[in-house]
């Protein structure tokens, strides 16, 4: 196991952090259900608080604070001063975690790192060796990373000294679920191996052997853990000793780039739909021949069935399945076709304030994103609930029209968080959005790039004026897709070169 580089904590930014409210966002998507969701809300406007660009550098808005002297206010022409080439790289699929006032966050180049979250100062460095592409969890004594090979590490929360470590047998690309109140944190291996340790000691309580590798993400209660593995099968563990509950097959290609979440007694899975060279214009000849909802939801479930004469219709475009928790089983079929590709599949569900389980439909009846088509088909991709008891559609109807910009696209849809009333979408290529639940008002908050693909892109905070002004990566970036991160009053969102606060901002 690696050495410790570096601790830097300065008297004022301990001072700074133990004053601030602590927001907690400690492993991916927030909770052990992966909910990705809180009560804290951050409204609109918004402006960069800081942004913190590896271990030696953190530019600080000086809106922000009048003690801080970098200009981070985003403007026409106007592109942040960060130096070129980025100087550490963070895989797409990673989220920084908070836990007591400090943010985590693993890098490509193997180093790892605990930051302030009032200011964006580096605490502490360790060197992994090798590199971190998973999000890690943590509280306020410790934080746990994995890199590649399979390396564990537990390191002190304050201090980023070593605590413990362990080996797995092969490749971590799954993020650690930690489940604070029975003091154990779980990982899964490409080997298809699981392991329970205890939290603080990192004692090994059980290991099982699936007969797949596990390359998405895991999810819990308090006596069960849900791990999908390759073979296209959902393993319900017992968090006591890791015997096997109840197991199910699922259709898909694979779990990649996938999460599940727990919630209202349903596992909601996803799974990557069929191969194909994206999913544009896939359905649309079933959409264009329906003339309700209802009708529309009636086709797409022979559709998803192979029994309709539309073009591809096929089982294998099912994708998104409300799992009993206990045994697994499943009662229907959600009518959701075809709506994302080019080697993406739809990353998950998302869970609103008011209970919704939310996701993205392709459909000729939309109520909340646009009423147009959208980029890659002839009709508009709309973000509706599931009815849990039907699988049925629930629309979101405010009477109007978010109108957001950028659109959904066939190949590019968004991940969800949610933030008291606000649902948060996030993506690397376009950038972050907002959306009022109940009045279906929306704001593009951040854009990496102003000018870019044929379009402007005036968000609230933009890093680069135009693609020739955004620094060169450091390394090719691993695919992958983080959610927008909501604490407190600060909003952090993790880029290819550094983890970017934003914040409210006073007109």
């Amino acid at each position: 196991m690696k050495k410790a580089l570096v601790v830097v904590v300065s008297y004022f930014a301990a001072i700074a952090l133990q004053s601030q409210p602590l927001g907690e966002w400690p492993q991916w998507q927030r909770d052990a259900a992966r909910t990705g969701r809180t009560a804290a809300s951050v409204a609109p406007p918004f402006r960069a608080r800081w942004f913190w660009l590896g271990p030696n550098l953190t530019l600080r808005n000086y809106a922000s604070n009048p003690a801080w002297t970098d200009d981070l206010e985003s403007r026409e022409g106007y592109s942040f001063p960060v130096p070129s080439p980025y100087t550490v790289t963070i895989a797409k699929g990673v989220e920084p975690v908070v836990a007591a006032g400090r943010v985590f966050v693993g890098t490509q180049e193997g180093g790892v790192y605990g930051i302030a979250l009032h200011d964006g100062t580096t605490l502490w460095s360790y060197d992994m060796g090798d590199a971190v592409i998973s999000t890690a969890c943590a509280d306020a004594k410790q934080v746990l990373f994995a890199d590649v090979y399979g390396d564990i590490v537990a390191l002190d929360a304050a201090t980023g000294q070593l605590r413990w470590s362990f080996t797995a047998d092969r490749t971590i690309v799954t993020a650690p679920l930690l489940l604070s109140e029975q003091n154990r944190v779980f990982l899964a291996s490409h080997g298809g191996t699981v392991y329970c340790f205890e939290w603080l000691t990192g004692e090994l309580l059980w290991s099982v052997q699936l007969p797949a590798p596990v390359q998405g993400q895991l999810a819990a209660t308090s006596a069960r853990l849900f791990v999908p593995a390759e073979n296209l099968f959902v393993y319900t563990l017992s968090v006591q000793d890791g015997a096997l509950l109840a197991q199910e097959q699922v259709v898909g290609q694979s779990f990649r780039l996938t999460h599940p979440v727990v919630f209202g007694g349903k596992l909601w899975v996803t799974t990557c739909q069929m191969p194909m060279v994206g999913s544009e214009y896939i359905m649309d000849d079933l959409l264009a021949a329906s003339q309700t909802l209802e009708e529309e939801e009636a086709l797409i479930r022979a559709y998803l069935r192979g029994q309709t004469n539309f073009n591809y219709a096929s089982r294998d475009w099912q994708h998104i399945f409300a799992l009993d928790t206990a045994t697994l089983d499943t009662a229907y079929l959600i009518a959701n076709g075809p709506v994302e590709g080019v080697g993406y599949p739809l990353a998950g569900v998302g869970i609103t304030h008011n209970d919704l389980v939310v996701t993205w439909f392709r459909t000729r009846f939309p109520t909340l994103t646009r009423d147009g088509p959208a980029f890659g088909t002839n009709f508009p991709i709309d973000i509706a609930a599931i009815d849990p008891q039907t699988g049925n559609r629930i629309r979101i109807d405010n009477g109007r029209f978010s109108y957001m910009w950028p659109g959904p696209e066939a190949d590019n849809l968004y991940i969800f968080t949610s933030g008291g009333e606000y649902l948060w979408l996030r993506q690397f290529f376009r950038g972050t959005q907002v959306i009022h639940l109940p009045t279906s008002e929306h704001r593009l908050v951040m854009a990496n790039i102003r000018e870019d693909d044929g379009g402007s892109f005036s968000a609230d905070v933009v890093l680069y004026q135009t693609e020739a002004n955004r620094p060169a990566y450091a390394q090719t970036p691993l695919e992958g897709k983080a959610a927008a991160v909501i604490v407190s009053n600060m909003v952090l969102l993790s880029q290819v070169g550094g983890i970017l606060a934003i914040e409210h901002r006073q007109d």
